[in-house]
């Protein structure tokens, strides 16, 4: 080896990624050769430069010399196979004239003798010579003697063969030469199709070329011949393959079990491209596109043929291609190949086109026969590009109505049209096209359609298209401002259900077809005309009442308040009668829901006979929807009290006796039944708190029938419990006169299901936990209410529902049982301290075997029932804040803890202290041994940390009861025992001192050790214990001797320290002992150590995460440790594995979250107040929200789709709670005039980095795509190289560092639930929406020096960096919240950030409104935050707000040269600056009507128009003293209008 090979071979390492890095320079550079070449090498280009292969003339030249050769047999061989291969290859050209003249030259030889081959060269030259011109023909000089017949048909040959001797005997004419091709062809294998295609496809070309000497009798059935012999091919080779790939099916699944030689070959099968390429050639063939629908095109390809004969080789071909399509159209839909049809749908879209724009221009007149080109449309349109139906669909709109029905319409007036192919063609596409392709053409496109269909609908009056337009307004709500208001009419003349749905939809989003609506009411007048037509109206008349309230500042009062009366005269009489009718089933329709609705406008004398007659029916369930008309006369009767107390009682009397029914009925499992029920139930809690009274026969009804059939029934358990503490209470009149609480109680103790619903079973399944806790709290409540029920026979069923845990269920029973000993029934006295299924089974023992053989169980029996498990998850969470015995002023019984411990899986101490107390009495025998194994000693001296003073009493007496026990008992551990309790009780200096958490999970700790001699930490623990008299409380004990240990085990202590510091800092005061002692110093230098792992150092994050969850501690922390400059600096690694940023991101989040408190909270309750009068609130420093801010935007380049759902929620969530507190702690200052820099918060750089990672979690494809865009326009080195490590594995190829390491085993990020993982990306897509509106591009200033550059024009020069991140930020960001709904704040915070960081840039703007996607998405926000109700609502604010943002919008479309366009600007600012709510409710919503018509597309703004129009008639017909603020405002701009 040379030194330069050696030098080449010893490449450092650390250079391999450069090297990489220049081969991706070289890759990336060697793209877009192919334009600077000019063209590509595809397929066609290859057959038309490369014809055939080298080969071909190599073997005729060698196939000659054998013939001048004297070997005859061998030259016979030769020639026969190559005459077949030459003859296959024949039949691949697509233009065989090159081939068959380098064959003709070829066969120029002169043998020295007749060869035997003669007859097969002579035939072979006399097939090839059919395609070479006459004049180019050359004499054969071994033709034979007198010219040969033509070879006699084969009675039984292959399909290729046969159709080869078919053409050279020009035989296909014969019927029974076809015949026998089609019978062939079911017998032609796989691999023999695409020859047999491609040489049908010669011929077919053949024809098409001598189609002039065939003329009109042969020419056109061999096209027709051919074409279908295509079709049939096509069919066929599907056929073969859908068997393929069912003995692919089966040889899979036979191969787990074994694998033969046939299974292989039918597994190969699957990959089997046969079939396409077929479909390939056939329909890339150039003869097939060039001709298909030429003559309508007018673009024939090159012909010398009559114009006649034109005429008819187009029609004839075009014909039997169209079938050809048709049935390769789904083939190519299977395989995903639909490209292929791409040009023969292009042809039927122009084709289609110019026959439209013909019929346009010229007269309505109706052709005999249907144009082929409308049959290719019908035929083919479900596979046309959603562009071309949408662009003939649109041209179909908008041609006249006479050019869409016959010229004989029935004279008959409301019926049907007959339509005729242009029509049919119409409803065809709008009926059956795919939705998804004609949605994705964009609002605009929508727009127009929906106009088009609606200007149609009243001339053709199609059943089909009524529903098109139906189904569109429903899937597209924002596009009902596009359908004229006269529509309407039609619609109510119609009165079909789908045009009176269409009715119904129109009123439900559009005021102004609502205000059409009345005034058609008005002018039908009493009656409108139904006569029989009732049920069919009452939707509409239902959606109609539903709505008239909703917009009442969008049209004068005075119309709806007299629609009233006329559908009250037209509709009362027939709704009553039908209500009160008593035939069963009850008659469909919403009526009921209609005529409560009437009823406040009901006169006396009509609402008496309601009242009179409607109670008697309201006592069964089939009655339940007339309890609404019910509802509505106890609304109505508000006015007179003594009529609705009246009413009321009635009503209690139909409640109790409806429920009494229902029950009866059994039909619990029924939904519908118990959404009934519950309804029911919730109405008779109302009526009893507003009565406080009921009949007492009709209680004990209720009671006795609910507890037999709804006792496991939470509702009625609910309600049931409320009545008893209304109706038993001391202020109750009637409570003497119900059933005496001692037997309700009787009723629920001695109920069959008490035990099965209270008690938990094996065999059945559990009833729901809020079951049972409505029965306890019923229980509870009766106990209180009446103590004399109680019985200690009562403690073994209550003792075994008990669970001794923190569930709420648990604490319940446990304050029952509190509540039978204050009735002096003690549980000591019972002398059964078990609980749970043991408590059952031991009263069950004692019941069958008797009381002489009752034996109490023993301390160690209860301390078994103990899990040890949940004993240590009890310690290490243990309730600090839980109070032994409730104080009697506090009204929240049941305990609740803050943080997300689930309290159902922790022990409640309040019961096993006392507990504990009685099992270590002195005449018990208690092993002490178990009580410390069984954690029972750890929970007590971790109840020493409690916070309530009784607690830790009765700890400290325990721990006194058995350190008494412990003395004589005898054990191995005993000694170790006595001393640690002998230290512990030395370090004591006041009595029921309180220890903090950290000292007394290590007593715990030091106590389990003990059991554990065989662990290295036994003999550590041992001897620090030995070593002190007295536990210092003032220290963490061992903490420096186990840290600093030199011992061969050092890690193994570390990891007990650590772990004492991780689970036992809960409050400040273990903080604080930890800093007095200096251990965050420590801990915090030792994370950059070498010896700190990556264990150690997530051990170390989840100690400050602890730290941090108590306010004074997270905030001195950072104060006095710079904790965040400690985590920048973990930031700045280059990576991090996902278990340390999963605890970077966490520490940071409590961090935030613990110190902000409720600071943001107190700020945004006084903002709305005046400056004055709004006291000063403690707000966080600046410099440390910034210093957080800093930290989050450095955290952004780690983010990674592998974090889980609660990180990534929380890094998001941080962020924007920082940016949202940052702005308002800037708007304080500049509310107090005070001087703040650096308003900019976010760079783009960041933007596009936070875009960046968002893409990648989401898999968001698109954004990806547009961020590529925009960071190539802006070259930024950094960003370019973070795209291109996008596709990088995380985890680096090689660790870099003293402490780089693999992935231990077990160490597999687990994939989060799918649900979770959407719910989380949701989640997190609305906080970065809400981080994106606090950025806005900053265009840096140009240098004075620099030459100015021309920016006249937006589009003069391509958008820089800033505009390119922008357009990227807020496309995304409409992106999302297109199908989104908003809050408030949502809404405010993003139509204020398009206002003020979007709109002044032009370039963004322009951007924006050229993708259609956008604009959609921008309208479907502006509709669903501009309607009537945000019009209105809270949130008018806003609404008036985004009418100036699309206001602007429209005028950068180029639509500010409107008339109308100056008075809306004009109304959009008086809407800003108006104090009177309705009158900018009314200026808002006349704005969003101008604002919904132009950017549908509309040139005048027509619903804006008939809206004023309506106002103002109505206006003049009912004139009024004081005109209202929308009369006004019509009349302002329909003056302004006129004038301009």
């Amino acid at each position: 080896m040379t030194k330069q090979e050696a030098d080449d071979m010893s490449i450092p390492i650390s250079h391999i990624d450069d090297v990489l890095d220049m081969v991706d320079v070289l890759v990336e550079g060697s793209e877009g050769l192919d334009e600077e070449i000019g063209f590509t090498l595809n397929e066609d280009m290859i057959l038309l430069t490369f014809p055939f292969s080298a080969v071909v003339p190599a073997a005729l030249e060698a196939r000659n010399k054998l013939l001048l050769g004297t070997d005859s047999e061998a030259a016979e061989n030769v020639v026969t196979y190559l005459t077949a291969v030459l003859t296959d290859l024949l039949h691949t050209q697509r233009d065989p004239l090159a081939l068959c003249l380098l064959l003709q030259a070829y066969d120029k030889l002169e043998p020295p003798c007749p060869v035997p081959c003669c007859h097969q060269l002579s035939r072979f030259n006399r097939y090839y010579s059919l395609w070479i011109p006459e004049q180019a023909r050359e004499a054969w000089l071994l033709q034979a003697q007198g010219s040969p017949s033509p070879p006699a048909l084969p009675s039984a040959s292959s399909f290729t063969a046969l159709l080869q001797a078919a053409y050279e005997s020009q035989a296909l004419r014969d019927k029974h030469i076809q015949a026998q091709l089609q019978a062939s062809m079911p017998h032609l294998p796989m691999q023999q199709v695409l020859r047999a295609a491609k040489q049908v496809l010669l011929y077919l070309r053949s024809t098409v070329e001598n189609f002039g000497q065939l003329g009109r009798s042969v020419g056109p059935p061999l096209l027709q011949l051919f074409l279908d012999l295509l079709r049939r091919l096509v069919v066929h080779c599907e056929q073969l393959d859908a068997q393929n790939q069912q003995r692919c099916e089966a040889a899979r699944a036979e191969a787990d079990l074994f694998l033969d030689m046939e299974s292989v070959a039918s597994l190969e099968l699957a990959n089997d491209q046969t079939l396409e390429e077929v479909l390939v050639a056939v329909l890339r063939h150039p003869t097939l596109e060039g001709w298909f629908l030429a003559l309508e095109q007018q673009a024939l390809p090159p012909h010398s043929l009559s114009p006649v004969l034109v005429k008819l080789l187009a029609a004839h071909f075009s014909a039997g291609l169209l079938q050809l399509l048709a049935a390769s159209a789904p083939i190519l839909r299977n395989i995903g190949q639909l490209g292929l049809l791409a040009r023969y749908l292009e042809a039927i879209t122009q084709s289609v086109l110019k026959e439209l724009q013909s019929r346009r221009e010229g007269p309505a007149t109706s052709p005999p026969k249907t144009p082929l080109q409308l049959e290719a449309l019908q035929e083919l349109h479900p596979y046309m590009e959603g562009a071309q139906l949408r662009e003939v669909t649109l041209a179909l709109l908008s041609l006249p109505e006479t050019h869409l029905v016959t010229q004989q319409p029935t004279k008959c007036p409301g019926k049907e049209r007959h339509l005729n192919a242009l029509g049919k063609t119409l409803v065809q596409l709008l009926t059956c096209s795919p939705q998804d392709q004609l949605q994705s053409g964009g609002l605009l496109w929508s727009s127009e359609s929906v106009r088009g269909l609606g200007a149609l609908l009243p001339a053709l009056a199609v059943d089909e298209l009524d529903t098109v337009l139906l189904h569109t307004l429903q899937r597209e709500p924002v596009l009902v401002p596009a359908v004229g208001a006269d529509l309407l009419d039609y619609c109510l003349a119609r009165r079909t259900q789908a045009a009176l749905s269409i009715a119904a939809l129109l009123l439900q989003e559009s005021c102004t077809h609502l205000l059409w609506f009345e005034q058609w009411c008005l002018q039908a007048g009493p009656g409108l005309g139904l006569q029989g037509d009732l049920d069919d109206f009452l939707p509409l008349i239902h959606v109609y009442l539903q709505c008239r309230m909703r917009s009442h500042f969008t049209r004068p009062a005075g119309v709806s308040s007299a629609v009233i009366p006329v559908l009250r005269k037209t509709l009362w009489r027939q709704l009553q009668n039908r209500l009160l009718s008593t035939d069963s089933p009850p008659a469909p329709g919403p009526y009921q829901e209609i005529l409560a609705q009437l009823v406040p406008f009901a006169r006396a004398k009509d609402l008496s006979v309601l009242m009179d007659r409607l109670p008697s029916l309201l006592h069964t369930p089939s009655s339940h929807k007339r309890w609404i008309v019910a509802d509505s006369i106890s609304a109505a009767l508000e006015g007179s009290a003594e009529e609705l107390c009246a009413w009321r009682r009635t009503l209690l009397e139909s409640c109790v006796k409806w429920l009494i029914v229902s029950f009866n009925g059994g039909q619990k499992d029924d939904d519908n039944t118990q959404d009934q029920e519950k309804q029911m139930l919730l109405r008779l809690n109302a009526l009893l708190h507003a009565l406080n009274e009921v009949d007492p026969g009709d209680w004990q009804k209720f009671v006795k029938t609910g507890l037999k059939f709804r006792y496991q029934d939470r509702t009625f358990l609910k309600t049931l419990l409320t009545a008893i503490q209304l109706l038993y209470g001391p202020e109750s009149s009637v409570r003497t006169k119900l059933i005496q609480l001692p037997v309700v109680h009787t009723m629920l103790m001695q109920h069959s299901l008490f035990l099965p619903t209270l008690l938990k079973s094996d065999g059945e399944e559990s009833p729901d936990s809020q079951v049972k806790e409505a029965l306890v709290d019923l229980m509870l409540t009766v106990v209180e209410m009446c103590p004399s029920v109680c019985e200690s026979s009562h403690f073994a069923v209550l003792l075994g529902a008990y669970g001794a845990t923190l569930s709420v269920l648990d604490q319940k029973i446990l304050l029952l049982l509190r509540a039978y000993e204050r009735n002096k029934l003690s549980l000591i006295n019972f002398r059964v301290l078990l609980w749970g299924p043991a408590a059952v089974e031991h009263h069950k023992t004692c019941r069958s075997l008797g009381r002489s053989l009752w034996q109490q169980p023993s301390v160690g029996d209860i301390l078994c029932l103990l899990d040890r498990d949940r004993m240590m998850q009890t310690i290490l969470h243990f309730p600090q804040n839980r109070r032994l015995l409730p104080s009697e002023d506090t009204q929240e019984l049941i305990f609740k803890d803050k943080s997300r411990v689930d309290l159902d899986g922790l022990y409640d101490p309040c019961f096993l202290l006392q507990l504990f107390s009685e099992l270590t009495r002195p005449e018990f025998v208690v092993d002490c041994r178990k009580f410390l194994d069984s954690n029972a000693l750890g929970l007590t001296v971790t109840a020493l940390s409690s916070y309530d003073p009784q607690m830790r009493a009765v700890a400290y007496h325990v721990l006194a009861a058995y350190y008494s026990h412990l003395e004589g008992a005898r054990f191995h551990e005993q000694s170790q025992l006595l001393y640690l309790l002998d230290v512990v009780r030395n370090g004591i200096r006041t009595q029921d001192m309180r220890l903090t958490f950290t000292l007394a999970l290590f007593i715990a700790k030091a106590a389990l050790q003990i059991l554990k001699p065989e662990e290295h930490m036994y003999l550590k623990v041992s001897n620090f214990l030995l070593s002190h008299e007295y536990l210092n409380m003032d220290k963490v004990p061992g903490f420096y001797q186990f840290f600093y240990s030199s011992d061969l085990e050092q890690k193994s202590e570390q990891e007990w320290v650590f772990g004492l510091l991780r689970q036992g800092i809960r409050d400040k005061q273990c903080y604080e002992l930890c800093a007095r002692r200096g251990i965050f110093h420590i801990i915090l230098s030792f994370f950059y150590s070498p010896l700190c792992d990556e264990a150690a150092q997530n051990w170390i994050l989840e100690i400050l995460q602890n730290a941090a969850q108590v306010a004074r501690s997270a905030y001195e922390i950072i104060r006095d440790y710079s904790l965040l400059t400690w985590i920048l600096h973990i930031l700045e690694s280059k990576f991090l594995e996902t278990p340390l940023l999963s605890n970077v991101i966490s520490l940071l989040h409590t961090l935030w979250v613990t110190n902000l408190g409720d600071k943001a909270v107190e700020w945004e309750s006084q903002h709305p107040c005046q400056p004055g009068s709004r006291e000063p609130t403690k707000r966080l420093a600046l410099h440390l929200v910034n210093e957080f801010l800093y930290v989050l935007v450095v955290l952004m380049k780690h983010l990674r789709p592998t974090l889980a759902p609660i990180q990534l929620t929380n890094f998001f969530g941080t962020l924007e709670s920082v940016l949202r507190y940052r702005a308002t702690v800037i708007q304080a200052f500049k509310d107090m005039n005070r001087f703040t820099v650096n308003e900019t918060v976010l760079s783009t750089k960041d933007v596009l980095v936070l875009l960046h990672k968002w893409s990648l979690i989401e898999r968001d494809l698109k954004l990806q795509e547009d961020l590529r865009t925009a960071i190539e326009k802006g070259q930024a080195r950094e960003l370019m190289k973070m795209l291109k490590d996008k596709n990088k594995p995380v985890v680096p190829a090689r660790a870099k560092g003293p402490r780089g390491r693999k992935r231990r085993l077990g160490e597999a990020e687990e994939m989060a639930d799918p649900e979770l993982m959407a719910s989380t990306l949701e989640i997190c897509k609305g906080l970065l929406r809400s981080i994106l509106t606090y950025w806005g591009p900053v265009i840096p200033v140009p240098d004075p020096t620099q030459e100015p550059v021309d920016s006249a024009s937006p589009e003069s020069n391509a958008p820089g960096p800033v505009y390119a991140a922008a357009s990227v930020a807020v496309s995304w960001v409409l992106r999302s919240v297109a199908e989104h709904l908003l809050s408030r704040a949502e809404a405010a915070g993003l139509v204020g950030w398009l206002k003020s960081h979007i709109l002044p840039h032009p370039v963004v703007v322009a951007d924006l409104l050229k993708d259609g996607a956008m604009r959609s998405s921008i309208f479907k926000l502006y509709s669903r935050l501009c309607g009537a109700e945000g019009l209105a609502g809270p949130a008018q604010e806003v609404a008036c707000l985004f009418n100036l943002v699309m206001l602007q919008l429209v005028a950068a479309q180029g639509q500010a040269g409107s008339p109308f366009h100056p008075a809306m600007e004009a109304l959009c600012l008086s809407s800003l600056s108006e104090k009177d709510e309705a009158t900018r409710a009314s200026a808002a919503f006349l704005v969003s009507l101008y604002i919904k018509d132009i950017w549908l597309g509309a040139q005048r703004p027509d619903t804006l128009l008939a809206h004023i129009r309506m106002v103002c008639e109505a206006a003049d017909d009912a004139p009024s003293s004081e005109e209202e603020a929308i009369v006004v405002l019509c009349k302002d701009v329909a003056s302004a209008a006129s004038d301009a």
